[in-house]
């Protein structure tokens, strides 16, 4: 018997071992998915649809721009939620802040690029998907299995939780 941590039993429970979020007949995006998987595991303050509007344009590195992986800025996402400015703090408390939810999200990123070696979606997929010979190529590697994008968001869900649950710095409800 596979004795699946807390986490892997909210992948297998509901039907997201492919690795990214599904629900209600909707697969979502990377980002939306690290938040989200992150969210069941940890209540995210500030979490709802404004935060779920701002993830949906988020995967393919940035509205499908392939820039930054989109379950890196979902894992980035989640520090803000936990560890951001609300915008009205005074001038030193507010830089303060920023400086550390930079320092615990750099971390983050650190260990991601040590993983994956890049922290950029075309880099990380092999192909240009703005091109239509990107888009190809694309294709071609998810046809052979040369297609990553669930282990990062699973990955990248499971470092966060685990990060954030033993950084005292981090104060969780």
């Amino acid at each position: 018997m596979i004795k699946l941590t807390v986490f892997d039993s909210i992948f297998y429970e509901c039907g997201y071992m492919s690795g990214m979020y599904e629900k209600d007949g909707k697969r979502y995006n990377c980002c939306e998915s690290v938040i989200m998987f992150v969210n069941d595991e940890i209540p995210l303050e500030g979490f709802g649809k404004e935060v779920m509007r701002a993830t949906s344009n988020m995967g393919g590195g940035g509205g499908g721009w392939g820039s930054l992986c989109g379950a890196v800025s979902g894992g980035c996402m989640v520090y803000g939620l936990l560890m951001g400015t609300n915008g009205d703090e005074a001038p030193d408390e507010y830089t303060a802040i920023r400086e550390k939810a930079r320092e615990k999200t750099q971390i983050y990123l650190q260990m991601f690029e040590d993983k994956w070696g890049n922290v950029n979606c075309y880099d990380l997929l092999g192909a240009n998907t703005r091109t239509e010979e990107g888009k190809k190529k694309y294709a071609e590697n998810r046809a052979n299995g040369i297609y990553f994008c669930e282990d990062y968001v699973k990955w990248s869900a499971k470092k966060i939780i685990e990060l954030v649950r033993t950084d005292p710095d981090i104060k969780l409800p």
